[in-house]
């Protein structure tokens, strides 16, 4: 008969067995947890990827409809009263019995380099149009918005559109007003408060000048003209043509301007 197993033996033989099963059930527990971890990162990866295609959708969605915004709201929005192809504010007559030579001067109410022109040049220009020199045409544009805390180039063109209900003369005065007192890059810009009564003082009051200034009346078109001037070539402000022709930036002062007027007129 074969020996029985000593105690010692019995008990090394035990302590084997229970060692493979220590660790038969750590290599199990770390299966599950290897299985788990993949679970988790297939569904971070699976969200990822859905958050992902989603903002792809919404950023796709709202390109279309900022597309289809400026193309059938914007672009047939209701000109303010005295434009010139219902985007630019003609000062002084052109024509035959008007003035030879157009002058066109795109411009933001937030530029502070259009402040500047107008601070060196802006009487020149007032002054060829009033004698009948030029036809002055003001195209303010809304590039800067990013450039204020409240879309302040917007609300401005907008407050400039709704005065030129006014009359010229009374778009002249809230012009020239709004880069004289033009607020800094940056900052929340003049309130709708001061915007009305700058209105007033340049000849438009009430409750119609009021109510178009708080609600944009005209925010339509300060988007479709703002379009146009980047379809007319405007890359940035100001910018200036002497009957068609592009103004360097050197030329950009009054013996500049006087002496691209007065080339075009000869011509």
């Amino acid at each position: 008969m074969p020996a029985e197993p000593s105690r010692t033996q019995t008990k090394r033989d035990t302590a084997r067995v229970r060692i493979a099963e220590r660790r038969a059930a750590e290599a199990a527990a770390q299966a599950a947890a290897e299985r788990r971890r993949r679970t988790v990162v297939g569904s971070v990866v699976a969200a990822v990827v859905l958050v992902v295609v989603l903002v792809a959708v919404v950023v796709l969605v709202t390109v279309v409809l900022v597309q289809t915004h400026r193309t059938s709201t914007s672009a047939s929005a209701a000109a303010p009263p005295g434009t010139t192809d219902g985007y630019a504010f003609a000062v002084g007559a052109v024509g035959a019995a008007g003035a030879p030579v157009t002058v066109d001067v795109y411009e933001d109410f937030q530029c502070p380099v259009c402040a500047e022109l107008e601070r060196t040049s802006g009487s020149t220009l007032t002054q060829l149009a009033d004698a009948g020199t030029v036809q002055l045409r003001y195209h303010p544009l809304a590039f800067l918005d990013r450039a204020s805390t409240t879309r302040y180039s917007t609300r401005a063109l907008n407050a400039a559109a709704v005065v030129a209900e006014s009359g010229t003369p009374a778009f002249r005065a809230f012009h020239d007003l709004l880069f004289a007192d033009q607020p800094a890059e940056g900052s929340a810009g003049l309130t709708d408060d001061q915007l009305i009564a700058y209105a007033a003082q340049a000849g438009a009051s009430g409750a119609a000048v009021e109510s178009g200034i708080r609600d944009l009346r005209y925010g339509d078109w300060v988007a479709a003209a703002t379009d146009r001037g980047s379809t007319d070539g405007v890359t940035g402000t100001p910018t200036v043509f002497v009957d068609g022709t592009l103004l360097a930036n050197a030329d950009l002062t009054p013996a500049g301007i006087t002496a691209a007027v007065q080339a075009a007129a000869g011509s």
